[in-house]
């Protein structure tokens, strides 16, 4: 299944601010196939994604432990 470019806000760059540069080698298939899955136009902005969602991943699983220790009711 293949998701659609994300729209970019007119006017913006990507901006090197607050970044590392860092070297090192990718499966270029494998940087291809997540390209493809996630839309992005780049290579860097597929790797940022990338990033970005493993630490989302994070985040719905904590969310999902502290909500299994909830006890809920019907509302009234």
């Amino acid at each position: 299944m293949s998701l659609p470019p994300k729209p970019r806000a007119y006017g913006t760059r990507p901006t090197r601010k607050g970044k590392v540069r860092k070297e090192f080698w990718l499966d270029p298939k494998s940087l291809r196939r997540a390209q493809t899955l996630l839309g992005t136009e780049t290579e860097r902005e597929t790797v940022e994604v990338a990033l970005d969602l493993v630490a989302f991943r994070n985040e719905l699983v904590a969310g999902a432990r502290a909500l299994a220790g909830l006890r809920l009711r019907r509302p009234a």
